[in-house]
């Protein structure tokens, strides 16, 4: 995975030792409501989400990286793309509680973007979000994505209950 800079960010592969950072989101109930309803991951979730992003950029030349503040190089987050099972490409977005209501996800998201439309090639992204996250359909909105249709989380790789998800698209 390409290293992604913005003005305040870096957007880079994983290393060892982002893993606690990642599991202070993944454990937190609220940085968990619209991915899981609230339930924490176990460990092995976790670690199997940092398997399949390395998976993910071995096999594709893409993943969810580790979202970083350049100010002082500490995890606040990820974004990047996935591959969804339909074949088409997801693009996704966590921000550290801390750090919510700053920007830093629309930052991210439209450096992310970019590289997928300019160094990627590619056409189209989708972004799956549970109806209620309002913060989240703002940044949808801003990077230009429309509503596209509701469909049930068991058609995506969202390890969720069978329940009602939006997706939204971004066509370049």
């Amino acid at each position: 995975m390409t290293t992604l800079s913005t003005p305040r960010l870096q957007i880079r592969p994983w290393q060892r030792h982002d893993r606690p950072a990642l599991e202070r989101m993944a454990v937190d109930r609220d940085m968990m409501r619209y991915v899981t309803g609230g339930k924490p991951w176990s460990a092995a979730r976790i670690d199997a989400f940092l398997q399949r992003q390395s998976e993910n950029h071995d096999v594709h030349g893409l993943a969810f990286g580790a979202v970083t503040h350049r100010a002082h190089d500490r995890v606040i987050g990820l974004a990047g793309i996935q591959p969804l099972d339909s074949g088409a490409f997801e693009l996704g977005w966590w921000i550290w509680k801390d750090h919510w209501g700053q920007g830093y996800a629309t930052e991210a998201t439209l450096a992310v973007v970019a590289h997928a439309r300019y160094a990627l090639g590619l056409d189209c992204l989708y972004a799956v979000i549970d109806p209620p996250n309002a913060a989240s359909i703002r940044v949808a909105e801003k990077l230009g994505m429309t509503f596209d249709r509701r469909i049930s989380a068991r058609e995506t790789r969202a390890e969720r209950p069978d329940q009602p998800i939006s997706l939204y698209r971004l066509l370049f």
